[in-house]
């Protein structure tokens, strides 16, 4: 993997949701890498605490942001470009779930799911892309899940959101084809984090250090999958 990854030293790395679970471990399997990473959250003392810890291994800049607003997003963007550099690599994890039939979901969480979930994932993504596209270059990993692949009683909106997210890898993969900027989604199965104890009510999955060293993988200079394609990692 060390070999694989050396072209990520002093690479600009932006992780949304970067302060638990997947995204933190993505933020610090980067960090060691070399790679100046760029972290988002929106709740405060967790995301400073995630920043210290980060600092102890490389160069990391946090701030407070909701993908779901896209006027925080673009500001997300821009801080990070004056304070790291342009943007190399998108990771874009930040996630909501809510768990329970449909239709006794209320109505809110349902547009908190998809604002965040989807929308979230093509604000982050529309803010960084025209400038990966000027520079010829950039990678976008979208985090999606199994639950993007096959559908699960108890998850309608979240498998709505995350099935939205493989198509949007799919579609945007085409789009940039022969711009120098490669897409892709990983799909994990059941992974040890905060949303799925929430889901299950006990610690089960995969630990989230597995899902980062698969995403590290796609942004090396040999992805293990095509531009467009879904990286399952299995529980």
């Amino acid at each position: 993997m060390e070999s694989e990854t050396k072209a990520l030293d002093d690479r600009v790395i932006l992780v949304t949701g970067g302060s638990r679970g997947i995204g933190f471990a993505v933020a610090l399997a980067f960090v060691k890498q070399g790679a100046r990473v760029a972290i988002c959250a929106q709740e405060a003392p967790r995301l400073a605490a995630a920043e210290k810890a980060l600092t102890n291994s490389g160069t990391v800049f946090a701030a407070i942001a909701d993908v779901g607003d896209r006027r925080q997003v673009n500001a997300l963007v821009e801080s990070t470009r004056r304070r790291l550099g342009d943007i190399d690599v998108l990771v874009n994890n930040a996630g909501r779930l809510w768990s329970g039939l449909f239709a006794e979901q209320p109505p809110e969480t349902i547009d908190q799911v998809l604002e965040c979930n989807i929308k979230g994932v093509m604000n982050t993504t529309r803010a960084v892309l025209p400038g990966m596209l000027v520079r010829g270059t950039g990678v976008i990993i979208n985090v999606a899940s199994g639950a993007g692949l096959t559908g699960y009683a108890g998850l309608a909106s979240y498998c709505a959101s995350k099935f939205a997210v493989v198509g949007f890898t799919e579609s945007l993969a085409q789009e940039v084809a022969t711009r120098g900027v490669h897409v892709y989604a990983v799909c994990p199965g059941a992974v040890d984090t905060d949303m799925q104890r929430q889901y299950s009510g006990s610690r089960m999955g995969i630990a989230p250090e597995r899902v980062a060293e698969k995403i590290l993988s796609l942004a090396g200079p040999r992805a293990p999958i095509r531009s467009g394609g879904c990286l399952e990692i299995p529980d």
